[in-house]
């Protein structure tokens, strides 16, 4: 059932409340209870919608804007194109910005995170590991060794 314009409005107004609240350091335990949640858990919940509803929308939104972007970009692009790929000094310059333009839009002009290993870092990744693999193999044959006694029975 679709909720009436009064509960939405209700709705949107207590969430807003719960927010500012967490915001302002308050448990989820007395935003349920000052703002009617049956739970400490539901009021948790109602204010995760409701930043994860808003950042969706935030980004679609973005979105929608860049989509616009490159559209006037493409216009622009396609009105000196020809001049440019003639030789025409100011035409390339200007076909230059547009694509320095276009590329940071789509981010392709973002730093690349290179990740750098010393030796010893991976002296250290090496040591974690086999520690991990000897606890691996203990826990093993002590696995091994309950199954030996299971089998056996008792010795007498």
């Amino acid at each position: 059932m679709v909720a009436s314009k009064a509960q939405q409005a209700f709705t949107a107004e207590r969430r807003a409340k719960a927010i500012r609240m967490k915001i302002n350091g308050h448990s989820y335990t007395e935003i349920a209870e000052q703002l009617g949640y049956s739970s400490r858990g539901s009021a948790s919940s109602d204010v995760r919608r409701a930043l994860e509803k808003h950042v969706i929308e935030e980004g679609l939104a973005v979105e929608a804007w860049r989509e616009l972007e490159l559209a006037r970009l493409d216009i622009l692009q396609k009105a000196i194109w020809n001049k440019a790929m003639d030789g025409d000094p100011r035409a390339i310059e200007t076909a230059l910005k547009i694509l320095d333009r276009r590329a940071k839009l789509l981010g392709l002009d973002s730093a690349i995170k290179l990740e750098v290993l010393t030796i010893d870092a991976l002296d250290q990744q090496i040591q974690r590991l086999e520690a991990e693999l000897g606890r691996n193999d203990f826990a093993a044959l002590d696995g091994e060794a309950g199954e030996a006694e299971a089998t056996e029975g008792p010795s007498g």
